[in-house]
């Protein structure tokens, strides 16, 4: 042997049993921290590819730039891909015809479509001031294909145009314009222009050549063309997964990732450091023999920390493949399962920043935990270690109080409680899975908002009119519940900025009505006020709170002639269309206050059962109406909830597993540590039930403890969570998680009981002999 730490693999394989503990420890913290930074980066590539998909490959566009500027602009060095953009009859209604059919025109260079846009391409780009290119969907709207000649009309004269090609663009917002977009050069974008005397209102979409420090770019570029915030919009769909978006709703999840991320770190370290405490704790005789042959502490110390590096040796590999084959998994149920949103999700990435990740956060961790037991083992006096008792030596300070509980619950609180750094590390270990439960939940609750169509009113089907007028007539509403495959139907009036006065004052709403329907599903998201009032007809109304304006309760609204009042103000509801105020009342109130009957939308929840058939039977009922079908767009997204639940409380199930293998390696080391104390006490007359409850009681200390430090912890992070968040962004008010709470407590009071019966089972099954013989 050349030096103690050629013991290193002896005593591994010799206390391979002991270690076994420590060494699953380490693996599903590598595990944990490797399956989250690789799904990360997974879905950040997925999400980026979606949203280049969606919104286009670009970062930023100039807008309200002199052109000789922005195309000065374009040509910096920084600059990849820039592309010219401008549109003539963008909401369809300026009387710009093909065929018949509404035509919204695209002014845009050739790198608009092919780079920025990536739109599938039959054909060309126009070359000509008489050629276009047509959406897709026009071949079959009109029956042509490329070469063929089109008429365009507009309002001031008709153009005639050879087709060069077409591109597969937004499907959906043709069906809306019910229409085709035209795709023109600069020349046939500009004679259209002057021809129909429209102002320019030219954009120029530009993509740097890196995406590293895109933040920086932007800024520097904003300074040096003295760019203003309304000059520069932003890709924030893009941006904000390249961690370079400006947006401050964006901002305000850095701090909040990286305190949870904070926070696993620190349930890692407690968790090892605790398995290590308790090895450690259950070799005193080992390290006291090799003090005893001439060790020194540096010596022991060293040992110690280069072990718990050596089981890093195995651990580390199986985590990082256990957290890779799950990303793995994770993946191809997202984009084979799941679907929608999901769809870009990569299959069999391999995620080196993830493995490193896993890699150098289990080093780090396992290094750090280290050195709490090498120091400890390091201080173990020879004498007392070689008697197996390495507590006999310390001082005792103060008896346990034997006032208030007998004294088998006093000792066992009492044992809680000497050891400082085990009582804080215990407190540790509860208060972090208390205050990850209350993050997560908050996390929901954004996630809730983000995604509305998990509500349960959100419509399947919904039925509007063409001018957003009250014109469908109500007694359809009979005819739909008689069909088998629906479940519900209910329809909304609106009028839409309605002028009134506002406490006296000349303003404008909009306003809406809900049936008792709607307005039962409102009644978890009152802010304030009495919902109750505004059912049935009444001089009562509910206010929603948005950006717009804010409504409070007792505020006075004038309808025509009629005086109404704010009964309640709800957190969430039907958004502002014109950007007004918005209001919403009963039915019988918004017929009494307007005198309109009919509705404007029709909303449509179907079974999960219904037929295709049955469909076709509502489209035909609502003949001439905008029809939008959203059960497929619904599914996706509550898929997506769901992925985020499940993927939520895995992680909640994983953290949760490791805190009761920390209090059972603790409470089980508290055990070990006292095993002469308990024969003794048992010697001396204590009964098996007695140490039960000695041990139950110390138990229960460190649940306290760990309880009460988690949930004010938590609290103020779920706090934080929802004023950044929440309340900023989406109104409403922040309430006490009792539901959560009452969860978490069970699993602290669950993680007691398993703490607690294996070291009472030990305890139990030894001879009082055996326990104070034992080394």
């Amino acid at each position: 042997m050349k030096s103690y730490l050629s013991l290193i693999p002896i005593s591994a394989k010799v206390h391979r049993r002991q270690s076994r503990m420590t060494r699953i420890c380490i693996i599903l913290a590598v595990f944990l921290v490797t399956a989250i930074f690789s799904m990360l980066e997974m879905w950040m590539e997925g999400q980026t590819t979606a949203m280049r998909h969606n919104h286009g490959n670009w970062h930023i566009a100039l807008q309200n730039v002199p052109e000789d500027k922005a195309e000065q602009i374009c040509e910096n060095a920084n600059v990849g891909v820039s592309s010219w953009y401008d549109v003539i009859n963008i909401d369809a209604d300026q009387g710009y015809y093909i065929n018949g059919k509404n035509a919204v025109l695209y002014g845009t260079e050739e790198a608009y479509v092919a780079d920025i846009m990536n739109y599938p391409t039959e054909g060309a780009y126009p070359q000509s001031g008489k050629e276009v290119a047509l959406s897709a969907d026009a071949k079959e709207l009109f029956g042509i294909r490329v070469g063929d000649k089109i008429t365009l009309n507009t309002p001031a004269g008709v153009l005639e145009y050879t087709v060069s090609g077409f591109y597969e663009d937004d499907t959906e917002f043709n069906d809306i314009i019910e229409g085709s977009c035209v795709y023109m050069n600069r020349e046939a974008f500009d004679e259209v222009r002057s021809l129909n005397g429209v102002e320019a209102s030219s954009q120029f979409y530009i993509r740097f050549e890196k995406e590293k420090g895109l933040k920086k770019t932007i800024a520097e570029m904003k300074e040096q063309y003295n760019l203003m915030d309304e000059n520069v919009e932003e890709n924030t769909a893009v941006l904000s997964l390249l961690g370079a978006s400006t947006d401050e709703r964006v901002s305000d999840l850095y701090p909040l990732a990286i305190t949870c991320f904070v926070i696993i770190l620190l349930a890692g370290v407690l968790m090892i450091s605790g398995c290590m405490n308790s090895n450690v704790a259950q070799r005193t005789k080992f390290f006291g023999m090799m003090r005893c042959v001439g060790a020194s502490k540096q010596q022991i110390v060293r040992l110690v920390r280069l072990e718990a590096l050596n089981w890093c040796k195995t651990a580390i590999p199986i985590g990082c493949a256990l957290g890779t084959v799950i990303c793995w998994i994770a993946c191809a149920v997202l984009r084979f399962v799941v679907k929608g949103e999901w769809v870009d999700m990569p299959l069999f990435s391999v995620s080196i920043s993830g493995i490193l990740c896993g890699a150098v956060v289990g080093v780090v961790t396992v290094f750090i935990a280290a050195q709490a037991p090498a120091k400890h083992a390091a201080k173990v006096s020879p004498v007392a270690a070689v008697s197996g008792n390495s507590e006999s030596s310390k001082k005792v300070v103060y008896a346990a109080n034997t006032k208030l509980f007998k004294v088998e619950t006093s000792l066992g609180i009492h044992h809680a409680t000497a050891s400082k750094k085990n009582l804080f590390l215990m407190t540790g270990s509860f208060a972090l899975t208390i205050v990850l439960f209350l993050a997560f939940s908050a996390c929901l609750d954004v996630v809730h908002k983000l995604l509305p169509s998990v509500s349960d009113f959100t419509p399947d089907i919904t039925i509007a009119s063409e001018d957003e007028s009250n014109s469908i007539d109500r007694s359809l509403l009979e005819d739909i519940s008689e069909i088998s495959g629906v479940e519900s139907a209910f329809g909304m009036m609106l009028a839409i900025d309605y002028p009134v006065e506002i406490n006296g004052n000349a303003g404008k709403i909009d306003l809406f009505s809900y049936g008792d329907f709607m307005l039962d599903s409102f009644k978890e998201s009152m802010i304030s006020g009495d919902l109750s009032s505004v059912y049935g007809a009444s001089d009562y109304v509910m206010a929603v709170y948005n950006d717009a304006g804010h409504l409070n309760v007792g505020d006075k609204i004038k309808i025509g002639n009629h005086e109404v009042e704010v009964a309640c103000v709800a957190s969430e509801g039907v958004g502002s269309v014109s950007g007004a105020t918005v209001v919403v009342c009963s039915e019988e109130t918004y017929r009494n206050l307007t005198g309109e009957q009919d509705y404007a939308t029709v909303s449509i929840i179907t079974k999960s059962d219904i037929s295709e058939s049955e469909v076709e039977q509502i489209r035909d009922l609502f003949d001439g109406y905008q029809f939008s079908d959203d059960r497929e767009e619904k599914n996706d997204v509550f898929g997506s909830y769901w992925v985020f639940r499940i993927a939520a409380y895995g992680f909640l199930a994983i953290i949760s597993l490791i805190t009761m293998l920390n209090i059972m390696n603790s409470i089980s080391m508290s055990v070990s540590a006292r095993v002469k104390q308990y024969g003794a006490m048992r010697a001396v007359g204590m009964e098996s039930r007695q140490v039960t409850k000695m041990i139950t009681a110390e138990a229960v200390t460190y649940a306290v403890y760990g309880t009460i430090a988690g949930t004010a912890l938590g609290l103020i992070l779920h706090y934080l969570i929802y004023v950044k968040i929440v309340i900023s962004h989406f109104g409403g008010f922040w309430n006490i998680p009792f539901t959560t709470i009452g969860i978490v407590l069970l699993l602290v009071v669950f993680s007691c009981i398993i703490a607690v019966h294996e070291p009472t089972k030990r305890m139990r099954d030894m001879a009082i002999t055996d326990t104070i013989n034992d080394l």
